[in-house]
């Protein structure tokens, strides 16, 4: 029997068939789509592994699992990658009302084969270049022009930047999450990728006076006309803050990609005159917490403001920023 279904019975009233119909629906919830799409993929990726080798993929012996993970990380698989995809194998045997091969792995072969991975096959972090304020001025002053593609991209990077965005967070905020107040703006953030709980989180963006965020987001909704009201309820206007243009820069219902952030980054810092292969979407996230621990921000500020689940993140900022500062060696060297 599948571990996200309820034993169910023919014989039930239907009113609490009705109830177990739908606790099935909210056992399923309890892994994200995106986990459950990975989860799929990564399964038929073992079980052709499998068929290759001319075994069984359920259930699996711990041994072949184990032999996955070491061809896996021999064709350039990341270890964490090869973690997930043991998960997802371990799910599919659960799934399957079958004891996991993780469950049934006595000599522990599985575990001792993911340590070898992960020591041998350690990837250095891939860190990309932070948009730190200057650099951030420099790629904003290269959109040149009044135009409404302009307008929309001079405000993706700066709002991208004042608010610590992930770079889906920026595709996928909506209208209804902006409150314009005295002191600037607050965005109701509902679900982001360490809140898979959709708990949501308010954070407050500053008016600036160097990069003025507020200012460019204000532009663009005036330019593309989403400060009017809906000309059909008379409601504020719903929907995606940020859209996608028409070859001729009409404004379109669709909302951009997180892509579209990515390219614009790289594009922008190209024509500034920087690597473009050193900047990504993530640029901005990590340009605001650069830039924050460069000027001694508060720690906790810091991770309230990015949405980081833990401080040691946010700390490697802060590190990175004062390394030189009271030095060991200062007195000596």
């Amino acid at each position: 029997m599948s571990r996200d279904q309820l034993p169910i019975s023919t014989d039930l009233p239907g009113d609490l068939l009705a109830e177990i119909e739908g606790a099935r629906h909210t056992l399923a919830a309890s892994k994200a789509s995106s986990t459950q799409k990975a989860y799929a993929s990564d399964w038929e990726r073992f079980c052709d592994f499998c068929d290759a080798r001319n075994v069984e993929a359920l259930p699996a012996h711990p041994d072949m699992v184990a032999l996955f993970a070491h061809v896996e990380a021999e064709g350039g698989i990341a270890p964490v990658t090869i973690g997930r995809r043991i998960a997802a194998i371990n799910h599919h045997h659960r799934e399957a009302g079958l004891a996991s091969p993780a469950a049934r792995d006595g000599a522990g072969i599985i575990a001792q084969m993911m340590g070898g991975v992960r020591r041998k096959y350690a990837r250095k972090k891939g860190q990309k270049a932070p948009a730190e304020a200057d650099v951030l001025k420099a790629m904003i002053a290269t959109i040149e022009g009044t135009g409404i593609r302009a307008t929309r991209d001079r405000a993706i990077l700066a709002l991208g930047m004042a608010g610590a965005f992930r770079r889906s967070e920026i595709a996928d905020m909506q209208l209804d999450a902006l409150q314009f107040v005295p002191s600037g703006l607050r965005i109701t953030i509902p679900r982001s990728k360490r809140d898979q709980e959709a708990l949501g989180q308010v954070i407050a963006i500053p008016e600036g006076r160097f990069i003025r965020p507020v200012a460019s987001l204000r532009t663009w909704l005036e330019a593309a006309g989403m400060n009017d009201p809906d000309p059909v309820t008379g409601e504020p206007r719903q929907g995606p803050v940020f859209r996608r243009l028409t070859r001729s820069d009409g404004v379109t219902e669709d909302p951009i990609t997180d892509k579209t952030v990515a390219r614009l980054v790289k594009a922008t810092a190209a024509a500034a005159g920087l690597d473009s292969s050193a900047y990504s979407g993530h640029s901005l996230r990590a340009g605001f917490l650069t830039e924050a621990a460069a000027k001694r921000a508060n720690l906790f500020k810091m991770k309230d403001h990015s949405r980081h689940k833990s401080l040691d993140t946010v700390a490697d900022y802060v590190r990175d920023a004062s390394i030189f500062d009271d030095h060991a060696g200062e007195q000596f060297l």
